[in-house]
Parts: C-alpha cells; sequence; structure tokens
C-alpha cells in the first residue's frame, strides 16, 4: 500500500497535466504587449479624488479665543454700517436722476411746440405745388422770354413750341419766387412789414454766422440756438399776434405779394396778360402764406429749399422727373459745358448745405468770388516762398473736369493738349440739376418732408 502523501502527489500532477490538455493558461506575470511602457494610471486618478475632497478647518470654532470672536463681531459692524450707508447714498442718487429725468421731459414738453404735423406740411405743400403747376401750364404759350438764371437750362426754341419745357420754365420761375419774396423775406405775415423782415434776416444770420458744425451735436445745439431764439420772440410777440392789428397785416401782405408776383410774370409775357393769372395767383399767394404762418410757431426748425440750375443732384432731397427735351442749343454757354466761373459756382453750391434756403441763384454767384480769392492769397503766398502759383488750381480744374488743367507752372499737364491722340480721355461729368420745378421741405438734421422735382442734364 503506498504512503498517502505519496498518492496525493501523483493526483496533483495527473490534474495538472489534464488542466494543460484542455485550456491554455496564463502566468500572473504576463502582461499585454500594448499596455507595455505606459505609466500605471491608479496613483494619478487617487491623487486627483483625494485633490478634489473638501479641504478641513484649519482650525475649529471651539479653538477660537473671545478676542477673535470679539473682533469678527467689530468688523461685521463696520460693515454693515457702511453697506446701509452705501444703500441708502444709492437710493438719493437714483431719487435724484429721476427728478433730473422729470424735469428735463417737462422742459421738452413744455418747448416742444408742433403747429402742424409732418403730413399736413406735406398735403400743404403737394396742394401748392399742383396749384403752381396749373398755373405754369395754363401760360406755358404766353412766354415772350426767359429768366436771365435759366437761360443755360432751356434751348432756344422752348419759347416758341411752348410745350413741356415752358412749363417747367413757369413751375421753377414761381417756386423761386415764392421762397425769396415770402419763405426767406418775413418772419410772420401777421407783424408789421419791416418787423417782420428784420426778424427774419436776423433769424437767418444766426446760423449763417455759426462756425461750420463738425458733429451732430454741435449740428443739434445750433438748430436748438435757432429755435429757442425764435419761440422767445414770439413769445415776446405775442400781443402783437394776438392784435386786430395782425389780420389787417396779413391782408395787406397777401394784396402786395397778388402784384408783385403779378407785375414779375408780366415782364416775362406777351401782352395782353393772360385772364388766369389774376385767378390762380391769390390761390398761390395765401396758400403760402398759410404755410409760412405755421412755420415760426414749430419748435423744430423747418427748411424750404430751392435749388438752382447746375446743383448737384441729392437723391434724399431730390426726385427724378422726365418728359421735358433734351437741352440741345441752349440760351446761354458755360454752365453744363466746359470750365469756367459757374462750373465753380455749381461745384460749391453742390457740396453746400446751407439750411437758410436763400436763393440759389445768389448763391451760386458768390461761390466764384470766394474761390479766386483763396486761390489769389494761395498764389501770392507761394510766389513769396518761390513755388510755382498755378499748380494751386489744378485740383479745381481737375474736379470740374475738361478744359487745360495748367499753364507755364503745371509742367505735368503741359505736355500733352486735350484732344490729341496722346493726351487724356475727357472724364463725363456728374448729372447736375438742369431745371428744379419745385421746393424741397425738410426738418432740419432729420427728415425730408417733401423732395425738389427736377430735371437733370442727363
Amino acid at each position: 500500500m503506498p504512503p498517502k502523501e505519496s498518492s496525493n502527489s501523483q493526483q496533483q500532477g495527473q490534474g495538472q497535466n489534464a488542466s494543460t490538455t484542455g485550456h491554455q493558461t496564463f502566468g500572473a506575470n504576463v502582461v499585454p504587449s500594448g499596455s507595455q511602457g505606459q505609466p500605471f494610471r491608479g496613483g494619478k486618478q487617487q491623487d486627483n479624488e483625494s485633490g478634489r475632497g473638501t479641504p478641513p478647518p484649519s482650525s475649529a470654532a471651539g479653538e477660537m479665543t473671545e478676542e477673535e470672536i470679539l473682533q469678527l463681531r467689530k468688523e461685521h459692524d463696520i460693515l454693515r454700517e457702511k453697506y446701509q450707508k452705501v444703500k441708502r447714498y444709492f437710493f438719493d442718487q437714483q431719487s435724484q436722476v429721476h427728478q433730473l429725468q422729470n424735469t428735463i421731459a417737462h422742459q421738452r414738453l413744455s418747448q416742444s411746440r408742433t403747429s402742424l404735423d409732418d403730413s399736413e406740411y406735406s398735403s400743404r405743400f403737394n396742394r401748392l405745388d399742383g396749384l403752381i403747376s396749373q398755373l405754369a401750364f395754363v401760360i406755358r404759350k404766353d412766354w415772350k422770354s426767359i429768366p436771365e438764371w435759366l437761360h443755360r437750362a432751356v434751348n432756344r426754341d422752348a419759347v416758341t413750341i411752348g410745350k413741356q419745357e415752358m412749363t417747367a420754365v413757369g413751375r421753377a420761375f414761381i417756386s423761386n419766387w415764392l421762397v425769396d419774396e415770402i419763405f426767406n423775406k418775413y418772419f410772420h405775415p401777421d407783424l408789421e412789414t419791416n418787423l417782420s423782415m428784420q426778424l427774419k434776416i436776423i433769424n437767418t444770420n444766426i446760423r449763417k454766422s455759426a462756425p461750420l458744425a463738425q458733429t451732430s451735436d454741435e449740428e443739434e445745439a445750433l438748430t436748438a440756438k435757432v429755435v429757442n431764439w425764435r419761440l422767445a420772440t414770439l413769445d415776446g410777440l405775442g400781443e402783437h399776434l394776438r392784435a386786430p392789428q395782425a389780420h389787417t397785416n396779413r391782408e395787406s401782405l397777401i394784396a402786395i405779394l397778388n402784384e408783385k408776383l403779378i407785375g414779375t410774370l408780366q415782364m416775362y409775357l406777351k401782352e395782353p396778360a393772360p385772364p388766369d393769372l389774376q385767378s390762380n395767383v391769390p390761390m398761390i399767394i395765401e396758400l403760402a402764406i398759410n404755410i409760412a404762418a405755421h412755420l415760426p410757431l414749430e419748435s423744430r426748425d423747418v427748411c424750404i429749399e430751392y435749388y438752382p440750375p447746375g446743383h448737384g443732384i441729392m437723391g434724399e432731397q431730390m426726385k427724378i422727373e422726365s418728359g421735358v427735351p433734351a437741352l440741345v442749343a441752349p440760351l446761354a454757354e458755360g454752365l453744363f459745358g466746359g470750365p469756367g466761373k459757374d462750373d465753380a459756382a455749381s461745384v460749391a453750391s453742390a457740396t453746400s448745405f446751407g439750411g437758410d434756403g436763400g436763393n440759389g441763384a445768389n448763391k451760386s454767384q458768390s461761390a466764384p468770388q470766394q474761390e479766386t480769392k483763396r486761390s489769389t492769397g494761395r498764389n501770392m503766398f507761394s510766389g513769396l516762398m518761390g513755388g510755382k502759383p498755378k499748380a494751386a488750381t489744378v485740383p479745381l480744374q481737375q474736379q470740374l473736369g475738361g478744359g487745360k488743367a495748367g499753364g507755364a507752372g503745371g509742367s505735368q499737364v503741359s505736355l500733352s493738349t486735350p484732344g490729341s491722340a496722346g493726351g487724356p480721355a475727357k472724364e463725363e461729368q456728374p448729372p447736375r440739376v438742369r431745371i428744379a420745378a419745385g421746393v424741397s421741405v425738410r426738418i432740419w438734421g432729420r427728415s425730408v418732408l417733401v423732395k425738389a422735382p427736377v430735371f437733370p442734364t442727363s
């Protein structure tokens, strides 16, 4: 009988052989090939987990001394007192801000005066334009001559034909006359004539004498200055405007303007004058005077402008019209042709943004004189410095386009003559106003109420 230990060892050996024949076994030291050379990450995860825990308090509340507790209470009381002061100060300042806002709002409401709203102004000016167009159509065949300031914009045979072109001439002439003789001449029709004219001059000069505004804030400040002066003047003249004499002043002014417009038109019309002239002119004058009576009562600056021939096209304040024959043979040359004083005037007029709505013809005539003075000063200064005086005039002529741009002083432009094969090509000038058949009405710095109907040069 074999010993018990030997039999046990034999059974264990047989069991191991049997297991090796059925399944492959791995030892504890076997490591997958993909994980060789990589550090063990268990330690980092444990470190991260341990770092996320809430740190224990540095010292327990029971370990604080009585002095530290008293100090914390004092600091807490001080902070609470400061908070109460800041809170009280904040609400006090907030109430003051509300009071100031209410005060400003009440001031604006008290100063905000609107005699007519935008739609009423638009409808009245459209009605005025309709009356002007009706009269211009009636007298289109009765013209014997054309006003001089329209010679460069009208064909020679326009008077003979007497159709669309003469209707446009009539609209332009009457519209320009109303701006010059009513809207830009009288402050209020209910005042005495001389006083009204003087006040209108003051109103216009406030804006004219002011320096050119560089920002919108400066522009708004200037407009507010004009409006405040006008409203204060009306407040001071309240008794005169409410007196019985006010109605008499208006009626006499209407009668004077009726005679004046009829007489001015008769200077350019055939004799005898058409009978419709006596019936249509009073309606135009009365409506224009009615509009002029509302303008000074506004807390906004209503600007009425007429654009002379040669003015630059301004899309926001003009609407382009057609139906007039092309300008082929004008009565006078110069404005729409080569460079000259009229071209300099048209450039100055196109770039200007005058709001007084003054006579466009006068503005265009004064512009070349100012340009001549500026160029003369530049030439004198350049002559003293030893420079070439004529070179200073080249940029203006280049702006105007066409023509010779220099003389002996301009060596670069004297190398080639215009029209030659080697010379520069003549640039086309942008379209400009040929005839403005109406006025433009806008709120200064805000919106456009009525666009001026214009016939362009091309």
